[in-house]
Order: structure tokens, then C-alpha cells, then sequence
């Protein structure tokens, strides 16, 4: 899913948390001195489950879902069968619906008999349902079948199963409907056990009037006179990933080189503005079948152009979405920087039908797990494919954006708990986003791209299907060696993987038979923020010192805030990329000799800013007078966002009179820098 802009996200938070308010203020009276009341339904009845995760006591194994949409009344009804396993003996049956009038329900014993009659429950406020059994229990390691009807309203906003519509260049309104339903919105679609880590196979039927098509995650098998669309089986997925689009649409296709068929579909008279996507699809799912040495398991691939559409775009499985800027292309009237973006949303939600379709993030604290890697495999990708587009100029601004909101008191950590869905909207933020790119770039330059894709691709191997947490990812990359029938050939310059990590630098880690990627990787991920690392050269030892780069505080404070440093630097001795990994608060390196300048972070591929302490700034200087070119352009770059973020920091600092050398040191450093 790409990000929709910060000004809507900042709009929709506040108007949640008035939200909040209020109900908190209509509800201040309905707790006793013993905590909160036992929830209860609908009914009045109290209901069996107190919390907004679901138990693990049942599994969902295949849902049989009927849709039938009613494009003039907006409206639909449906019928979902859903297999289900059990894990611990229950009376329970507890799951997702949000506004969904159920009309029948129905337990089948693993024999096909019918289970009793069953009671239902409604949560509303937690977005639940309970199905109580009367009198039978439901045995461990048996397999059910619960069926359930049920109708609503097409939804008047963009989530869940939405109407859109558009208007014909002759004044017609036509109406459509499609879905949209991550993250939690499945459940305003049909009965579900809506959580990613609830992963299920899935066939799915559509009714539709004869005008119409209907699309979805699957191969259309050949409808009947009744107009009733049958897809294939789905692969196993979460519940987000389902989707189907009701509507009038023309499409233009093409076969990729590994034999998917690919295809586009807009309104019919923007069908025009289709054959650049459909181009750069294909190009794209071919390289990442290449790159991820894994096919693509779907027999199509759709990209639809949605007219009414508020997510950028959606990785639904073999069904992507997408708004008509982010999708449509013409030759005539788009400019270069259009085709840039196109590309670039393509580009990430194909990356996701790897991370985060394939294999998906247990919940949504790990949100970053597809989409910091999606983003990630973007300007990977884009670079490989569309070298012309020059994007990863484009990514080094993207880290700068990061850093502008990481470096807030009110930022959070990549990985951070959610319960409820508002917090969960909350994650799909800059830094879900663009933070959890620039981590990854920043790992796989310490790591070295072969072995760093090495370590992906086990990863996305071992957890095919499943879902994972973060410690998951760091165990991939660590002993980097080849299992699990990988290719060794990837590491055909290093003679083997193991010695991947000790060539190109990699070597100068403190010790790298002790280098532990999670103990390095949790410090980014697990705190917010980052670190300001400053340096001092003293002959040849290089003194070394971190602490959080936090916008207007103290630089006396925040020491606690500790990371594990892939520190990278280059030197006027040396054009050779040296590594240093800065665990502790304060350290020192030793150069083989005396050096007339040295820069860190060497082409900005780590998130960290550095100062220059000492003559540090002066020598530098120098250096971009003289001999600017010996700088690459990402390191000049750096340099000057580097300078104007001390500036900013110094001049915000609550004791400004305590840092007058420093800040007048800095002001002076970055006027002469800026007239470089």
C-alpha cells in the first residue's frame, strides 16, 4: 500500500482523537472501582471475549464467499462457508463483522451434520461477533464448517467494500464498486477472522449484472447465464489482501517473460493512458521473479485504475489498485516526473506481492516488515530496470524526509505496539515508510548488497505463506551461508558467502565473527529517532561519540538512547570505503596514518547525521574549494543537510548561551560551506 499524504493522515488523527475524547467523556461513568465492566452485547448479554485480538483457540483454513453487489440500490448481500480448525476444545467461535446485518448462521459437524442451533453475539465496539454452540463443544483437531448470510450498504467512504463512480465525457455517471480493505476493513466485507497472521486459501463468486465485469484476486473460470463469476482457489493470504471490483472497465494485456498474464484496466476512455503501466509491470514482475529467485504464484496480474481511490495504491494479490495518477500514463501530456512516480508505485506493490503477500507481518507493530521493504525494493528495482530515470537521487531525499520526522519528540519507534485500528492507521506513516527504507539500505551496505540479498531471499524462502515478526528477518541475515537449496553462485566474487561480509570493506567491523545483526538492528528498530554522531581526528586516532538527534533540545541531553552505529568513511588517504560499527557511547579508531580530511557516512547510506569537531568542518571545506569532484554527489549532499540540521539544533536549544562556541562554530562552518 503506498502512503497517502501527511496533511490527510494529520487531519484523520485529530479528528480520531476528538473521537476518542468524546466517547471517553459518555463512558467516564461505566467503570466501577474494580476496573472495567465485562463487556457486553447488543443484547444486553455479556459477551465472551474481552479483547480486540482474537483467541487462537480457532483457525480459519478456506472461506467459500459469495458477493452480489446491487449497483442502484448500493447495496449487497453475500454467503460465506468458512472451514475452520480447531485448536483447544471451545463453545466459542469468535471473529470479525463491522456493520453487516447477518441473517443466518449455520455449524456443520465434521461428518456434515448439522451442529445445533447457534446463538450470535455482537461486539460492536470491538468489531466482534461471538457464535455460541448450545450444548456441544467443539473438539481440538477437528475441521467445522460455519455458514453465514448476510447484507449492508456499499461503503459511503474508501474502506472496506466502497462504491465508486465516474463521469462519462458525455455527463453519464456510472457507478462501480470495489474494495479496499487493508487494514482492517475485510470485516465490513464479509464475516472474517480479519488479522494477517489468520491466513487462509479463498474461492470466490461474484454476481453481476450483464454490463458488467468482475475482477478479483484469481483467474476468472467461465461464467454461466446467470452472470455469477467463479474464481479460482486463492493461495493462502490474509484477509487485507481479498479483493473484487464490480464495474465497466476495458483493459489491455501482455504475457511477461515467465508467463504471467498481465493486464490493465481503466475506465473505457482512459484505456489510452494503460500502456506504459502495462510496460513497466511487466518489465518489473520479471526482474523481481529474477531477483527474488521465487515465481510469482498468481497465473495474472491486474492493475486497475480506481477513479475514486484514497490509498496511493493496494497490493491486493494478482489485483493490485491504484489511483488514475498513480497508473495512468500519456504520452502526450504526462511529464518525465509523472513517469517517475508511475514507475515507482508500480514498483511497490509488486515488491509487496513478495514482502508482505508471500510473506506477511504477524500484526501490524511489524507493519514496517512490507512496507519500509517495499519502499526498499522500489529504487532497487527501478534502478536495475529504468537506469534512465536516475531514482536513486530521489531516494537520498526521501531519508532527509525521514529524518525530518524522526527527529521530532513526537516520532515513534519502526516497530511499536498497536491494539485497535485507529493506532494501526496510525503506523502508515513516514516512518513505517521511508524510515524502514533507509534502515535497509543502510544494513545492506554494511552487510554488502550479495550477502544482504542472500539473507532476503532464505528469508522469504523459510517464511513462504507464513507470517513473521522482526527477530525473524535478523535471523535471516545472520550466518549468511547457503541452505534451503539456495544458489551459492550469487557469491561467485567472494569465492563463498561467508567470506561475502569480509570483502569491500566489510571486514573493518569491530569483529566480525561476533557481528550480531538483531542486537544491531533492534537499536534501530525498537527506539525511536537517531543518532548525531560526532567526530574528532587527533593524529591518527578518531574520536567517536553519539547521542539522539532530537530537533530543539538540550545537546547535553539524551544520553540514554544508545545505537549500534554502521559507521562508514573514507579518508584523503584512501578512495576505500571503511566500516566501523559504534556500539557504545564513546569510541575510538585508529587510522593507519595521518589524514588531511575524513568523511563519514560515506554517499549518505547510513541514517545517522555526523559533526565535525576540531578542524573537521575547515578541512572539508577545503576539500569542496579545491576538489569538490573527489566528493560523490550524495556525499556533498550530505554534507550540506548535515550542516543546516546542526544549525537548526544548536540555534532551538532551551540554553542556547551554554553552546555559544559551538553554535558559532557551526553558523560560521555552514555559511562557507554554502558558498561552496
Amino acid at each position: 500500500r503506498v502512503q497517502i499524504p501527511l496533511t490527510i493522515i494529520v487531519s484523520l488523527t485529530i479528528i480520531a482523537l476528538l473521537l476518542v475524547l468524546q466517547y471517553a467523556c459518555l463512558t467516564a461513568g461505566k467503570q466501577t472501582d474494580g476496573g472495567n465492566l465485562p463487556p457486553v452485547s447488543t443484547n444486553g448479554q455479556t459477551f465472551p471475549w474481552n479483547s480486540m485480538r482474537l483467541p487462537n483457540t480457532i483457525l480459519p483454513l478456506h472461506y467459500d464467499l459469495l458477493i452480489h453487489p446491487n449497483l442502484t440500490r448500493l447495496a449487497f448481500k453475500g454467503a460465506v462457508s468458512i472451514k475452520l480448525s480447531v485448536q483447544q476444545d471451545t463453545k466459542v467461535i469468535v471473529m470479525h463483522s463491522k456493520d453487516l446485518q447477518i441473517s443466518k448462521t449455520a455449524l456443520l459437524n465434521p461428518d456434515g451434520s448439522v451442529n445445533g442451533s447457534l446463538q450470535l453475539l455482537e461486539y460492536p465496539e470491538y468489531q466482534l461477533i461471538a457464535l455460541l454452540t448450545e450444548h456441544t463443544v467443539l473438539k481440538s483437531g477437528n475441521v467445522y464448517s460455519l455458514y453465514m448470510e448476510f447484507a449492508a450498504n456499499l461503503s459511503e467512504s474508501f474502506h472496506g467494500f466502497y462504491k465508486s463512480m465516474y463521469r462519462t465525457s458525455k455527463g453519464e455517471v456510472r457507478n462501480l464498486a470495489c474494495t479496499q480493505f487493508e487494514p482492517t476493513s475485510a470485516r465490513a466485507a464479509f464475516p472474517c477472522f480479519d488479522e494477517p497472521a489468520f491466513k487462509s486459501n479463498f474461492s470466490i463468486r461474484i454476481r453481476r449484472e450483464g454490463q458488467h465485469i468482475a475482477l478479483s484476486n484469481m483467474t476468472l473460470n467461465l461464467s454461466d447465464g446467470l452472470f455469477e463469476d467463479q474464481f479460482d482457489v486463492s493461495v493462502k493470504m490474509s484477509t487485507y489482501l481479498v479483493a473484487f471490483i464490480v464495474s465497466d472497465f476495458l483493459s489491455i494485456s501482455k504475457s511477461s517473460q515467465h508467463g504471467v498474464k498481465i493486464s490493465v484496466y481503466t475506465v473505457p476512455e482512459k484505456i489510452g493512458q494503460a500502456e506504459y503501466a502495462l510496460d513497466a509491470a511487466a518489465k518489473l514482475l520479471d526482474f523481481y521473479e529474477d531477483f527474488f529467485d521465487i515465481p510469482y504464484p498468481l497465473p495474472k496480474l491486474d492493475l486497475v485504475a480506481i477513479p475514486d481511490f484514497q490509498a496511493g495504491a493496494m497490493e491486493n494479490w494478482g489485483l493490485t489498485t491504484y489511483r488514475e495518477t498513480a497508473l495512468l500514463f500519456s504520452y502526450d501530456m504526462s511529464s518525465a516526473s509523472d513517469k517517475l512516480g508511475i514507475t515507482m508505485i508500480i514498483a511497490h506493490e509488486l515488491a509487496h506481492q513478495w514482502f508482505g503477500n508471500l510473506v506477511t507481518m504477524k500484526w501490524w507493530d511489524d507493519l514496517w516488515l512490507k512496507e519500509g521493504f517495499a519502499k526498499f525494493m522500489e529504487f532497487v528495482s527501478v534502478q536495475m530496470t529504468n537506469p534512465e530515470l536516475q531514482v536513486e537521487d530521489y531516494f537520498l531525499g526521501k531519508c532527509f524526509m525521514a529524518m525530518e520526522v524522526d527527529c521530532l519528540g513526537s516520532s515513534h519507534p519502526v516497530s511499536t505496539p498497536v491494539e485497535n485500528p485507529s493506532q494501526i492507521e496510525e503506523m502508515f506513516d513516514d516512518v513505517s515508510y521511508d524510515k524502514g527504507a533507509c534502515i535497509l539500505h543502510m544494513l545492506r551496505d554494511f552487510l554488502t548488497p550479495e550477502a544482504f540479498t542472500f539473507g532476503i531471499v532464505r528469508y522469504l524462502k523459510h517464511y513462504s505463506y507464513q507470517h513473521t515478526v522482526n527477530s525473524d528477518l535478523w535471523e535471516s541475515l545472520n550466518n549468511l551461508c547457503p541452505s534451503d537449496g539456495l544458489d551459492e553462485s550469487r557469491f561467485k566474487d567472494y569465492g563463498s558467502c561467508s567470506q561475502a561480509q569480509s570483502k569491500s570493506g566489510a571486514s573493518k567491523w569491530h569483529a566480525k565473527d561476533e557481528l550480531d545483526v538483531k542486537a544491531v538492528m533492534d537499536t534501530w528498530t525498537l527506539q525511536e529517532g537517531f543518532p548525531l554522531v560526532t567526530v574528532e581526528v587527533r593524529g591518527r586516532e578518531v574520536r567517536l561519540s553519539q547521542k539522539r538527534y532530537l530537533k530543539g533540545a538540550n545537546p547535553s541531553q539524551n544520553s540514554e538512547f544508545l545505537w549500534q552505529v554502521p559507521l562508514s568513511y573514507i579518508t584523503s588517504k584512501s578512495k576505500t570505503v571503511h566500516r566501523f560499527l559504534l556500539k557504545t557511547t564513546t569510541d575510538v579508531l585508529y587510522l593507519p596514518e595521518e589524514v588531511e580530511w575524513i568523511k563519514f557516512n560515506v554517499d549518505m547510506s547510513g541514517y545517522y547525521i555526523v559533526h565535525y569537531e576540531g578542524s573537521g568542518w575547515d578541512n572539508l571545506i577545503k576539500l569542496l574549494q579545491h576538489s569538490h569532484t573527489l566528493l560523490s554527489s550524495n556525499d556533498r549532499a550530505s554534507l550540506i543537510n548535515n550542516i543546516f540540521q546542526l544549525v537548526r539544533w544548536v540555534s532551538g536549544c532551551s540554553q542556547l548561551q551554554l553552546h555559544q562556541p559551538l553554535t558559532q562554530q557551526i553558523i560560521r562552518e555552514t555559511v562557507a560551506l554554502q558558498n561552496t
